[in-house]
């Protein structure tokens, strides 16, 4: 008996067309892009982007001479605000860090230390960018390019935290250290890939002592910055003892909320609030005079107006600041 070719083809056939239905049924289209925490925290406290008096893109000045210069020195006021240089991000929680040093958000607390007070002067690095500002007028003193120095082969390693005392910088970063002159910013010191990266905690002439040496507390290293050798390790005993010269520690002023939006601002006296600025959680205190009058707070920040989209970037987390500031505002 001759066999049913064409309705064999024809189940064949239909087999075929179930199987092509059924694949394209069981792919997947393309995927929707996953939105970013810190746009999702953006949308929710009902961001809309606003000038604010930390705003403008040029260096605001509070020098002799300059437009602003009466009300730059008022409670509560910015006394300065500098642009910053390459590319920022929110986190969830909105803090900020600088993409360009591969410094990312290591705590729930934080985000790496980039600005630090010295006496009479405001520190801040961008990984290997270091510079010097007056605390007075907001003018930049130096500028160190530490790419420059072919011993500190480790920057890409990231800036970790930045520290200052009456005549030096240390930055830590995650595979060295660097010293730099507080005066000049000439370059004095350098530790490439020390045995121990944990939490810097005093200096002592050219002594770093260095806590949590392996990941324990109170377990403590003493390194020479000249050198990098490795002088004594886990001894007991607190910071004061190890170290004549203690790095300034607790100088941060609280932030509170701004009414109407997740900006953050300087809690000044009397209750007055200080500039909004997005990201400014840690503020550096400067201590101008003894009795406290005077002081001001530093901080990295975005300005209100710096978030232009909240679409996700696959590169880096978090949203792009478009306008990422250094300021200080008056504490009175």
């Amino acid at each position: 008996m001759p066999t049913p070719l064409p309705r064999i083809a024809a189940a064949a056939a239909a087999a075929i067309t179930v199987l092509a239905v059924s694949a394209c049924t069981l792919t997947p289209g393309p995927a929707e892009p996953a939105t970013d925490p810190a746009a999702d925290r953006l949308r929710q406290d009902g961001y809309a982007p606003s000038v604010s008096a930390i705003s403008p893109d040029e260096h605001l000045l509070c020098a002799a001479g300059e437009e602003r210069a009466p009300e730059c020195e008022d409670t509560g006021q910015v006394r300065w605000s500098l642009p910053l240089e390459g590319e920022y991000r929110l986190t969830g929680d909105l803090l900020m860090y600088h993409v360009d040093t591969g410094a990312q958000h290591y705590d729930n607390l934080r985000t790496f230390q980039a600005v630090e007070a010295g006496e009479g002067g405001v520190f801040y690095a961008e990984n290997a960018l270091v510079r010097m500002i007056d605390a007075d007028t907001g003018r930049v003193r130096w500028t160190t390019d530490l790419r420059e120095h072919p011993d500190a082969d480790f920057l890409h390693s990231g800036l970790w935290s930045l520290y200052a005392d009456t005549d030096r910088v240390v930055l830590r970063y995650g595979d060295g250290f660097v010293q730099v002159d507080a005066t000049d910013g000439a370059v004095s010191g350098i530790v490439p890939r020390p045995p121990c990266t944990g939490d810097l905690v005093a200096i002592d002439g050219d002594i770093l002592v260095l806590e949590h040496c392996p990941d324990v507390e109170g377990t403590y290293q003493a390194l020479e910055l000249s050198t990098g050798q490795v002088l004594w390790d886990h001894r007991p005993g607190t910071p004061e003892e190890m170290a004549g010269d203690l790095l300034r520690r607790d100088s941060w002023v609280f932030t509170d909320a701004v009414d109407g939006g997740p900006a953050t601002a300087v809690e000044a006296s009397s209750g007055r609030l200080g500039p909004a600025g997005l990201g400014t959680i840690g503020l550096t205190r400067i201590g101008v005079t003894p009795d406290h009058r005077g002081d001001m707070a530093v901080a990295l920040a975005c300005a209100p107006d710096g978030v232009v989209s909240l679409e996700a970037e696959p590169h880096a987390p978090g949203v792009r600041c478009t306008r990422p500031r250094l300021y200080a505002v008056n504490l009175g």
